[in-house]
């Protein structure tokens, strides 16, 4: 019997006219080669990772995002408490005033995919500087992780824990729905393990399907896994 108790800038060009020929030259949209350089950054306000993972932790439908800016020149963070800045997500104004170099803002549509965030000083010592990035949003995942070398373990019982990823909320606030074989179980003390006490005298070479399934807080938002594991007494 199973038994679940733990599981850019845009570049446009400008013409030189000279004796009857016309040049291109690159140039850098709404800024020249001594503008100073944008240092931008952005994080969620929340996304679930797992502890040792190395990306970046990325949003997801309903999450907010912080983003924040500074101006570089010759190595150097320039003041820009005096400087009008205007913020844009999909050209729709969100923020913007004297030194406002930070803003936070929630994300729409439809995951996966990016919404353009743009950044505009327009009267930057005579120079209108823009800069544009994408912020990318994504679907949360949940993987299960089973420490067994091709799936196949010798143990008895077998533990598997549950790392979600991109959720909007921390790992404790989310909910995780495990079943072995169909049959649904759970952890009250640490959801997030479960653990499948095979009966004695299971033979070698039998499977076991460990199915999750995990939600956010209001249910709107829910990922699932699934691993197959067998057991083997010859390793």
């Amino acid at each position: 019997m199973n038994k679940l108790s733990a599981l850019k800038i845009v570049p446009i060009a400008s013409f030189l006219i000279l004796a009857g020929f016309v040049f291109l030259i690159p140039t850098t949209y709404a800024q020249t080669a001594t503008s100073p350089q944008f240092l931008i950054t952005w994080k969620p306000t929340a996304s679930s990772i797992p502890s040792g993972y190395i990306g970046k932790a990325l949003p997801s439908l309903g999450s907010k995002v912080t983003a924040d800016f500074e101006l570089v020149s010759n190595g150097k963070m320039l003041d820009l408490s005096g400087q009008t800045i205007y913020w844009y997500l999909e050209d729709t104004l969100i923020g913007g005033g004297a030194g406002v170099q930070q803003v936070t803002f929630p994300l729409f549509g439809t995951p996966p995919g990016s919404l353009t965030l743009k950044i505009e000083l327009p009267s930057y010592n005579g120079q209108y500087l823009i800069h544009t990035l994408d912020i990318p949003f994504v679907n949360p995942a949940v993987v299960i992780y089973a420490p067994y070398p091709n799936g196949n373990f010798s143990s008895n019982p077998v533990e598997v824990t549950a790392l979600p990823y991109f959720f909007n909320a921390s790992p404790s606030q989310l909910s995780y729905t495990w079943s072995v074989n169909g049959q649904t179980g759970a952890n009250a003390e640490n959801p997030q393990n479960a653990e499948v006490t095979l009966p004695q005298g299971t033979p070698s070479g039998t499977g076991i399907t460990i199915s999750l399934s995990v939600e956010n807080p209001s249910g709107a938002i829910t990922a699932a896994a699934q691993s197959t594991l067998t057991y083997s007494t010859q390793l």
